[in-house]
């Protein structure tokens, strides 16, 4: 061994032997991600980025429960605990581009036999060997798989993190539409207690008119009957109330207790707010924001790297290794110069027979692929209906929640003349009851159509990704 550290022409000759294979390692090329060609609509308008969507409702109290919806629901944390995961393996897959560097340490006693065929001097069959060095090795990149792997496992972090935007959309949406639900409960339950005061008020000027003589006893088991109608829908729709609000407490990660009391700070406007209009014109180009196929576009870049990765098996698999360090038969001159030394070496493995199993794992990884970008056009396409189909939903709210409350105005109007007319004797007391009857069912279909618009306006932002 002291020999070869005398022999400088030999350092260089590794060396240059290191530098090629890594220049060739630096040179090659693997193939790369491509998406399919979609045919998408002519974007028509500039677009405004608004991540916290819900905002644009102006209620102080959605934006409370959905930030604690975000900050505590479960199902967020487990996708956050996805992406730790992914960003770890990305880690290990970086790891690739440098070489291993170890620490060896060992120690051993031996004992050679006495009665071999050459003979050994007294004395001499007992030996020690102290060692201790680094090791490092490496494995020259030439075909691009630790590339590809490391692509693969970016690929893989990027889905995981998107994953975990889609969830925290459709979190916040769920908290929206549960909100806006109880809301819309809220003022149903209102309004029925109005009406349940207006009803007592009939049921005793008609006991009054009764005991008067100005009306019978069948006017007076009508307006007892419709009285009675409205406050047996108030349980019904106090049950409504509280299991609206258990939900929302589950969806923000509320505990056990909170949940059974079902308790939810909310607005306490006379009106349900409205929705956000809407702009003519909006651009395709805001579907691709969207978490989910941002989060399929991700996959497929990874799945894509995967069928490369594999490829690059079919290919010789070069290592370097090297070491050095001192070692010797005394503990005591285990690190003197003398006991100092190293080696380079250059290893290549070629499969052979293994061929076949690399077939497979190339199959595999193409089957794997072509399913990423099937996924990929699907969820495009899917993007493209729900945003759509919450458009849709929208208009056709907002032209039935005009079409109801003109309707409302009218039968409120409709109510004051049967009233005036019946007070006067010119007209039965059933046209009043069939004007109490319209005016609740039309006002209760009026809240529902402004909650439904709300709604529809939630699906909105989370079909473009946020905001425009």
């Amino acid at each position: 061994m002291p020999d070869l550290i005398k022999q400088p022409m030999k350092t260089p000759l590794y060396l240059g032997m290191l530098a090629a294979l890594a220049l060739l390692s630096a040179c090659a090329s693997t193939p790369q991600a491509d998406k399919p060609t979609l045919e998408l609509p002519a974007a028509q308008a500039p677009t405004e980025d608004l991540a916290k969507w819900w905002v644009r409702y102006n209620d102080p109290a959605l934006d409370a429960l959905v930030e604690r919806a975000l900050a505590n629901n479960a199902d967020l944390r487990i996708a956050a605990a996805r992406v730790e995961e992914s960003a770890a393996a990305l880690r290990v897959a970086r790891s690739g581009y440098a070489p291993s560097v170890d620490l060896a340490a060992d120690a051993s006693r031996s004992k050679a036999t006495e009665k071999g065929a050459v003979a050994r001097p007294a004395g001499t069959y007992l030996s020690n060997d102290f060692k201790v060095g680094i090791d490092v090795a490496y494995e020259v990149d030439l075909w691009g798989r630790v590339r590809s792997a490391n692509r693969a496992a970016l690929g893989d972090f990027a889905a995981t993190r998107e994953a975990l935007a889609t969830a925290q959309s459709s979190i916040a949406a769920q908290v929206a539409r549960s909100y806006f639900s109880l809301l819309a409960i809220d003022h149903k339950l209102d309004f029925l207690q109005q009406t349940l005061v207006t009803r007592n008020e009939a049921l005793q000027l008609a006991l009054r008119r009764l005991n008067g003589g100005t009306a019978n006893n069948l006017q007076v088991q009508q307006a007892q009957s419709e009285r009675d109608a409205i406050a047996a829908a108030v349980p019904t729709l106090k049950a409504s109330q509280a299991q609206a609000e258990r939900a929302i407490a589950l969806l923000v990660g509320a505990s056990p207790r909170e949940i059974i009391e079902g308790k939810v700070s909310r607005s306490t406007a006379a009106t349900l707010p409205d929705a956000p209009a809407v702009p003519e014109g909006l651009p395709s180009s805001l579907l691709m924001r969207r978490p989910d196929v941002r989060q399929a576009e991700a996959t497929l870049a990874a799945s894509q790297a995967r069928v490369s990765e594999a490829r690059a098996q079919y290919f010789p698999q070069i290592i370097l290794t090297g070491g050095a360090g001192y070692e010797s038969a005394q503990l005591s001159d285990l690190f003197s110069p003398q006991a100092f030394i190293w080696r380079l070496a250059a290893g290549l493995t070629q499969p052979i027979f293994g061929l076949n199993r690399i077939d497979a794992q190339v199959n595999a990884a193409k089957a794997r692929s072509t399913q990423a970008e099937v996924g990929y056009v699907r969820t495009v396409q899917t993007a493209f209906k729900e945003a759509y189909d919450a458009l849709g939903n929208l208009r056709a709210a907002r032209e039935t929640q005009v079409a109801q409350t003109q309707r409302a105005t009218a039968l409120v109007e409709s109510l004051r003349i049967a009233q005036k007319r019946y007070d006067v004797g010119a007209s039965p007391w059933l046209e009043v009851l069939d004007a109490q009857r319209n005016l609740y069912s039309v006002e209760s279909d009026r809240i529902d159509a402004q909650a439904n618009a709300l709604t529809a306006s939630v699906d909105i932002f989370r079909a473009l990704g946020g905001g425009w």
